[in-house]
């Protein structure tokens, strides 16, 4: 499948009579060069199944075709079918493509996949729903890979360590489930439409938690609620739990949440839940 450039693009639209829309996020990938260089990033292998959040114009849907056993495309706007059966009409890799026009944060990604499969999570997000994909992808343990295009401030922030003024409660918890990689940086001038914003694309690997079953939406929680006041020291949020500030916790309470690695904000849950619930 051919990468269009801008102006075809915009012809193809025209021709199907579909206006993007800013409140979707609709910044579709138009350079050829830089879906190869991802293309040299993304996972490649004759049992991967890639689960796309986003089809757009289908410049990622097509190159994934190529490096795995199908994809299946996730588009939430329906009027980009006509523009797909354009793209589709005569191209020999629709047969590894299945286009689902429905919203990819309310399927079971787990269904997706046959015995032997790998899934693995890609897209070009709407970025105002970048924080919910991210909690989706934690919580949805059958998906060990991804690789997402993230607003580069929001990347900044996802893939920030401990002690660094972008370190958040997301940090926290997307680092505790992944190891994650900044993979390649973008212009605006790479969409069509260009955006106002500059982009990033993250790689995820799934690693051991350490958690259990039963400890990870409290530990969600517990990290998100720490962080509520992320520059007063953590004796406030210690004080809201009814955790005694002496012995074992007298230390930490003059801490701030955002010095704390994933590794010791396990440990801080845990001590803090054999004294008080969370």
């Amino acid at each position: 499948m051919n990468t269009l450039a801008p102006t075809a693009l915009r012809d193809l639209l025209n021709r199907t009579g579909v206006v993007l829309s800013k409140r979707l996020g609709q910044n579709f990938l138009v350079d050829g060069n830089v879906l190869a260089s991802m293309a040299s990033l993304f996972p490649s292998d004759e049992n991967v199944v890639f689960v796309e959040v986003g089809a757009g114009a289908l410049a990622l849907t097509g190159i994934l075709a190529e490096r795995g056993k199908r994809v299946i495309a996730y588009e939430i706007d329906e009027r980009l079918r006509k523009v797909h059966d354009a793209l589709l009409a005569d191209d020999p890799l629709r047969t590894r493509i299945e286009l689902r026009y429905e919203d990819a944060l309310e399927a079971d990604w787990c269904t997706l996949g046959h015995e032997g499969e790998t899934l693995v999570l890609m897209g070009n997000l709407p970025y105002l729903r970048s924080s919910e994909t991210v909690l989706k992808l934690i919580r949805t343990d059958c998906i060990g890979q991804a690789c997402l295009l993230f607003q580069r401030e929001f990347a900044t922030r996802l893939a920030a360590h401990s002690g660094n003024g972008d370190y958040s409660s997301l940090s926290v918890v997307a680092q505790t489930f992944f190891d994650i990689k900044r993979l390649l940086e973008l212009s605006p001038d790479v969409f069509f439409p260009r955006p106002e914003v500059n982009s990033t694309l993250l790689g995820f690997l799934r690693r051991p938690s350490g958690l259990g079953d039963t400890e990870v939406a409290p530990f969600m929680r517990f990290v998100q609620q720490s962080f509520l006041h992320r520059r007063k020291k953590l004796a406030d949020f210690f004080r809201r739990l009814g955790v005694p500030l002496t012995g074992e916790f007298a230390e930490t309470s003059q801490l701030r949440p955002e010095v704390l690695t994933p590794s010791e904000f396990i440990d801080l849950f845990r001590a803090v839940s054999r004294v008080t619930r969370v």
